[in-house]
């Protein structure tokens, strides 16, 4: 017993087993904080998911303009294409048109700001396991629709070539088939290391193939070897381009 001025006793209070009140609190109080967390962080990492339009109830044609995005001088195409293309069917085309061989992954992307764009998944994606919105089973008329609308597509991550496709007309009688009306420039070489690779090759072959140069670290002879045959970077074909275009339809 403890004795209180004025003789009143009063029981000595024994302390509990386990924890404290404060401790409780504090126990309580990192528990709130770690659901709050969870909560503001769900989804905060999810890739975010492409939107697809309906299927329109009349199929149209879009004339586009195809940039290799940061590329100077400007490396572009004039294509005519039909809506219902499949995005696995234009990023043939593409591969095509622009002049690259279909050696690495690619991708299609909406949405203007990298940061937040949405990406569709290819068949390969899908067979590794990956989920999302599948690039065969969306037509070119679902992501885009109006003048001015924009597609990304991505080609060789480790070499970073990045496109952009506007709109610049709305066609109401399609093509029957892709076609190329105007392009300038050639498309890069393969593997040749992103921007920064492809303009010391063009400059070297701008400048008449200086034997002395060593382009990507390369001798001038080996380098030459290594290039495409017949390779020039202000070399651009509408018709062959249109040709090999053709031919996609034929086979």
């Amino acid at each position: 017993m403890v004795w209180l001025a004025g003789g009143v006793p009063k029981k000595k209070r024994k302390r509990k087993s386990g924890v404290s009140g404060a401790g409780a609190d504090l126990a309580l109080l990192q528990k709130l904080m770690a659901n709050a967390g969870r909560d503001v962080f769900a989804g905060m990492f999810d890739e975010p998911t492409p939107e697809v339009g309906v299927v329109p109830e009349r199929s149209r044609g879009f004339r586009v303009r195809v940039d290799l995005m940061y590329a100077k001088p400007p490396i572009w195409r004039r294509l005519d294409l039909p809506g219902d293309l499949m995005l696995d069917e234009l990023h043939v085309v593409l591969q095509v048109a622009m002049g690259w061989e279909d050696g690495h992954l690619h991708r299609f992307g909406v949405g203007v700001d990298r940061r937040t764009r949405a990406y569709f998944v290819t068949g390969l994606d899908l067979s590794e396991g990956d989920e999302g919105v599948a690039e065969d089973e969306v037509r070119l008329d679902q992501v885009v629709s109006a003048m001015g609308d924009r597609l990304f597509y991505d080609y060789d991550f480790g070499d970073g070539w990045q496109h952009v496709l506007v709109v610049e007309e709305v066609l109401d009688d399609p093509p029957p088939a892709p076609v190329c009306l105007k392009g300038k420039m050639a498309c890069p070489p393969e593997d040749c290391g992103g921007l920064g690779g492809y303009e010391e090759l063009a400059e070297w072959v701008r400048g008449g193939y200086d034997p002395r140069a060593t382009p990507m670290g390369l001798g001038a002879e080996e380098m030459r070897d290594w290039l495409p045959q017949g390779w020039h970077p202000d070399r651009f074909s509408v018709g062959e381009t249109n040709d090999a275009l053709a031919a996609l339809t034929a086979g």
